[in-house]
């Protein structure tokens, strides 16, 4: 089947789209479990082996928080920052995510500083979380696979509207004459 009607490009287009949407839905449903985690003071040490590390801060104004981890033979460990108003409730009190390591690691022990150096009255919490990654992951697949059948669609339909329009002018101009 040759499709040669040009709608065929908004199609290619709103499957790119709308894969891209339900892959953002589904990456962003990976909070879900890191907002219903348990929370642990970082006074003691983490064992997130092949877990989400998601620290918390109860400091709603709270700035710039850099936040690292040590393991067992000193080793430091950047946790990089997600500050995306992700909030999880523990005990009556209001936690807000600032930091996320996607690969955790046994015995870490957590200590967060504000970059702007003012004193830090805050209190710091983590949560390990098992699915974070590998929700995250499904979302980004789906993206990939929806844009790439919309880009391979759109190129299918520019090829057989090609075709045809060749075809069209093959045609217009008759069978070779004999001599």
């Amino acid at each position: 089947m040759r499709l040669t009607n040009p709608l065929w490009y908004l199609a290619s287009f709103l499957l790119a789209i709308g894969s891209t949407m339900i892959a953002s839905a589904v990456a962003a449903s990976a909070f879900d479990d890191v907002r219903g985690a348990t929370l642990t003071p970082v006074s003691e040490r983490v064992d997130a082996k092949d877990k989400t590390l998601a620290v918390f801060s109860n400091d709603a104004d709270r700035g710039a928080i850099a936040c690292h981890g040590r393991d067992r033979k000193k080793v430091r460990v950047e946790i990089p920052d997600k500050d995306v108003g992700v909030t999880a409730q523990s005990e009556g009190e209001t936690w807000y995510l600032i930091a996320l390591l996607e690969e955790g690691r046994d015995g870490l022990r957590i200590v967060c500083t504000p970059e702007s150096k003012r004193p830090d009255t805050a209190g710091y919490a983590y949560a390990t979380v098992d699915s974070y990654a590998g929700t995250v992951n499904t979302g980004k697949g789906i993206a990939v696979l929806g844009v790439t059948a919309g880009a391979l669609g759109a190129a299918y339909v520019y090829w057989c509207r090609r075709t045809a329009k060749k075809d069209a002018r093959l045609a217009a101009a008759g069978p070779p004459a004999d001599d």
